[in-house]
């Protein structure tokens, strides 16, 4: 399934958290850390979820998207998906793999999407761990015009 989202309105990181709603946001995803960028104006992508059948690195799941014609995506893709997406995430976890984020004790880290008890959850998870099976990988279907 294929998820349309615009990214790129001027918001901020807290003002992307506060519109998604969520239960839970870890105290990290904010400005100072994750800002969010200009992008020249809005910009629209198509956020693909990919699954698999054994537990998979960062690395493995962004060589097979890669085959599929899918790009790593920004962080901001994972803010604005909440806000247009928020019952994807009740159906299992969802992580974007954008260029991990160093945190406080040296872990890489990733915005990951969850629930806890039907609680919609922003959170940070190691971008080096295996992503196990019930994990939906979110990347972005290649721009094939306007380069």
């Amino acid at each position: 399934m294929v998820y349309s989202i615009t990214i790129g309105d001027g918001r901020t990181t807290e003002d992307l958290v506060e519109a998604a709603n969520y239960g839970y946001c870890h105290s990290q995803v904010i400005s100072d850390n994750f800002p969010t960028r200009p992008f020249n104006g809005k910009k629209a992508r198509e956020i693909v979820l990919i699954t698999f059948d054994h537990p998979v690195s960062s690395e493995e799941a962004t060589a097979e998207a890669g085959k599929q014609g899918l790009v790593r995506p920004y962080y901001e893709d994972a803010l604005y998906f909440g806000i247009d997406y928020p019952e994807v995430q009740l159906e299992g976890p969802v992580a974007f793999l954008h260029d991990p984020w160093l945190g406080n004790h040296g872990r890489r880290d990733t915005i990951c999407l969850w629930n806890n008890a039907g609680r919609r959850e922003l959170g940070l998870e190691g971008f080096d761990d295996l992503w196990e099976t019930n994990y939906r990988l979110a990347f972005v279907r290649e721009e094939t015009s306007g380069h």
